[in-house]
């Protein structure tokens, strides 16, 4: 079966445990940041652990061991609860929460705002306020902890149908994905080694070697962290080369970081050649169209030329193709929702549709009720969630296809486009209640880093390598997400009130907030000026994407993939460009010199890579979470 109680309820107690270092590290330290790339090290290094003391158990006892798919079941669930901790989820949605009424009779600022927030949607009590931004407070006295009660509750509610939609739609894509397409899914590669091949890995000498060499690295530096004197060996932001160029047009080009993180180059030998080729060429012709657009001197258009809405296009490019792939796949399960017979139809599969119809249904149906509650008008509410759900798709597919090390979005959610197509004074005159409601919505389309949906396709794929039960399997799933909700919900708020938003040194605190609120007041105060170029861009990048797949699918040659082109253009790949040309660069050789029977044995050096970096990483992170100062961040700077 492989989910077992005993897998459930150790990932249960794990959870609390693994979204408070979250959180630390996050928010209060700002250090590695683990929700912000594709394979969280935070739930590597507790994997690890698990698997080292299964491995003494197995020795001593072995009737006491936990077998793979436990071990794995205990992964999954620690990367949902990461992922709605994250650093692009209830993260955000905490300050969001908080900063208005905090900062609102301080400042004597967020008038237009406070006309149109919803009271049950924000923490409003100035001694639970007082508690989480000057801190050295308990969370648990009353007085602080009652005002979070209501509004938390609310937005429990609001995640519990976010989730049910998104596990819905996993639930319908699961079969054409992962059975019928055999995607390779390349984001579990390693956490299936570790949990199915943990001896072969751990006795080859390769996977040490790598495993040494990230390690050294990640040591030397963190000891230069804490004693400037000691020798440091480069690999994080060497330079920025756009600092090497002071005069324009080159220095419009952006940030182009030379970075050789070691974990990245061993994920990115996981991709496809010519995604990772993809990658680095299409961040290089994103810094040509900045460099151009200066060049010729183009002042009458801000955001000219709307890299981001030209990726944002991409993603839902992708969506589209995805969605176009399933169509076969769609028509039969309408079949088997009205109780038509289909070929090789399983008990699973009939139980697996309806299931997913109810999650979608009765979650659908709450976003939209919640959203109206909040005062926002129907179509508005449609279009969001279309969007927004598309993009899910669209992440989803690229990391269950190709494995991308990072994918991020910022800037370009729903709200935004939506804001930009309309007008910010149209939408501020006739839909102010929609437009403050686009700030509460920030938290999870701020950028679509640590988004929840893939981890539970990527779960799926695991039950079906390992012939698991997929209903037992959702069920943990579904224990995660509310595990992990609330234990993100008691984190931040512990550390809010204990070290206060406002005190904070390094971390954000309550940065995120104020970003957010910033932004909406501005909507208000100072419109931008109407301009539907950004639609263009987004229509262009569409188009140009599904003219890549189109040729993709009908040249064998052709090099360049459309997911290159939509991942390219973001913050992440400003750190990764390096990282993945130099996993091209040797992926291309072995295979031109070493054929196919090079990869394999080539595998644990990578991997090695990628857990050096990751558990000396993590262990100088938690270093710094419990001795409370800065450490050596080998991730992203």
């Amino acid at each position: 079966m492989g989910v077992t109680y005993r897998s459930v309820l150790i990932g249960l107690l794990l959870i609390p445990l693994n979204c408070f270092w979250v959180v630390l590290a996050e928010i209060m330290w700002y250090s590695g940041e683990p929700t912000t790339i594709s394979l969280f090290y935070n739930v590597i290094f507790i994997l690890s652990i698990i698997i080292l003391i299964n491995l003494a158990v197995q020795r001593y006892k072995p009737s006491w061991a936990l077998q793979p798919p436990e071990i794995l079941v205990i992964y999954t669930m620690l990367a949902i609860a990461s992922a709605l901790c994250g650093h692009d989820m209830i993260e955000i949605l905490i300050p969001t929460m908080t900063h208005l009424h905090r900062y609102a009779p301080i400042e004597q600022r967020y008038t237009e705002a406070l006309k149109h927030v919803p009271s049950w949607l924000v923490v409003s009590d100035p001694t639970a306020l007082e508690s989480a931004y000057i801190g050295q407070e308990s969370m648990y006295a009353w007085a602080n902890l009652a005002p979070w009660l209501k509004p938390l509750a609310y937005w429990f509610w609001f995640i519990m149908a976010l989730c049910a939609v998104l596990w819905g739609m996993n639930l319908i894509l699961r079969k054409q994905w992962t059975e019928n397409e055999k995607l390779s899914y390349p984001v579990i590669q390693v956490p299936m080694l570790l949990a199915t091949e943990p001896k072969s890995l751990l006795t080859n000498r390769l996977f040490w070697l790598a495993f040494a060499l990230a390690g050294t690295i990640d040591v030397v530096n963190g000891f230069n962290a804490l004693f400037p004197l000691l020798p440091k060996i480069p690999v994080v932001h060497i330079v920025d080369l756009q600092t090497l160029f002071p005069e324009r047009p080159w220095k419009d080009m952006g940030g182009a970081w030379v970075s050789f993180y070691p974990f990245a180059i061993g994920m990115c030998f996981f991709m496809p050649t010519d995604l990772a080729f993809s990658c680095w060429f299409f961040f290089i012709f994103w810094k040509i169209q900045r460099v151009f657009a200066s060049y010729i001197g183009i002042h009458g258009m801000p955001g000219f030329p709307f890299v981001e809405e030209q990726t944002a296009g991409g993603y839902y490019a992708i969506a589209l193709i995805a969605l176009w792939v399933t169509r076969h796949h769609f028509l039969r399960c309408a079949r088997i929702l009205v109780g038509l017979p289909v070929d090789r139809e399983t008990p699973w599969e009939r139980l697996e549709v309806r299931i997913a119809v109810v999650l979608m249904t009765v979650g659908f149906g709450s976003l939209v009720l919640f959203c109206r509650w909040a005062n926002m008008s129907f179509p508005i509410i449609i279009v969001f969630f279309i969007l927004y759900f598309l993009l899910s798709i669209a992440v989803t597919r690229m990391r269950a296809e190709l494995g991308p090390p990072a994918h991020d979005l910022h800037a370009i959610g729903p709200q935004l486009q939506i804001l930009k197509f309309m007008g910010m004074s149209e939408m501020g005159r006739n839909y102010a209640s929609d437009m403050t409601m686009f700030g509460f919505l920030n938290f999870f389309n701020r950028a679509y880093r640590g988004h929840p949906m893939p981890h539970g396709l990527e779960a799926f794929r695991i039950a079906e390598r390992l012939k698991m039960d997929n209903l037992r399997y959702l069920l943990a799933m579904a224990v995660a997400v509310v595990a992990g909700t609330l234990s993100a919900f008691w984190a931040m708020v512990w550390v809010f009130d204990k070290y206060g938003a406002a005190a904070q040194i390094v971390g954000p605190g309550e940065l995120f907030g104020r970003e957010t609120w910033e932004r909406v007041n501005l909507w208000f105060t100072a419109p931008e000026i109407h301009q539907y170029q950004p639609t263009y861009a987004i229509l262009i990048g569409i188009v140009f994407s599904l003219g890549l797949a189109a040729l993709r699918m009908n040249l064998t040659w052709w090099p360049f993939h459309p997911v290159g082109y939509a991942v390219s253009g973001s913050w992440s790949m400003e750190q990764l460009w390096v990282c993945i040309f130099v996993a091209w660069l040797i992926k291309v050789l072995m295979m031109k010199y070493g054929g196919v029977k090079a990869y394999k044995p080539a595998v644990p050096f990578f991997v090695g890579l990628i857990m050096g970096d990751f558990i000396v990483g993590a262990c100088w992170n938690l270093y710094g979470v419990i001795m409370e100062r800065q450490v050596y961040h080998f991730w992203p700077y």
